[in-house]
């Protein structure tokens, strides 16, 4: 029979793969690429070097089948498999895809197989102020008087 002190060594080490399995998990799941493109770039427009970025080897994303899934309606992006780069497929029209809001997100997973891996990339997509603001009328007058203080807001 093992002293008690061997079975609490054994219980101890016993839990240490789950903690690293863990702790790998955590580590590759927190991992967010990111990466900011202004809106309506042209079919074909290079976002990043994609494999260069998440330490890839271009050479296998073939055989191991890289595929990037988005997380909307549409394929705005892909990968090119010769040369690792992330490039627009459709174009993105930011107040399409994200209407009222001040920030776009468009979020996406880039998987590869054998073994397999999933990236999280996030991609900005930033308003190049391409729709002139309407107003009810054509002329506005306000009276503001010298003593505002800077900042002040008026509707």
């Amino acid at each position: 029979e093992k002293p008690n002190g061997w079975r609490c060594l054994l219980v101890k080490y016993q839990y240490v793969p789950a903690v690293l399995l863990f702790l790998a998990t955590l580590n590759s799941t927190s991992a967010v690429t990111h990466y900011s493109v202004p809106e309506e770039l042209e079919e074909g427009s290079v976002v990043a070097n994609l494999v260069g970025d998440l330490g890839l080897d271009v050479k296998t994303l073939v055989e191991r089948k890289m595929r990037i899934e988005i997380i909307a309606n549409r394929k705005y992006l892909d990968v090119n498999k010769e040369t690792g780069e992330l490039y627009i497929v459709e174009r993105i029209d930011r107040e399409s895809l994200c209407p009222a809001k001040t920030s776009c997100y468009l979020k996406m997973e880039a998987i590869i197989e054998n073994p397999k891996r999933i990236f999280y990339i996030e991609l900005e997509v930033l308003d190049i102020n391409d729709n002139a603001p309407h107003f009810r009328r054509d002329t506005i007058d306000l009276d503001i008087s010298e003593a505002t203080q800077p900042g002040e807001r008026f509707s």
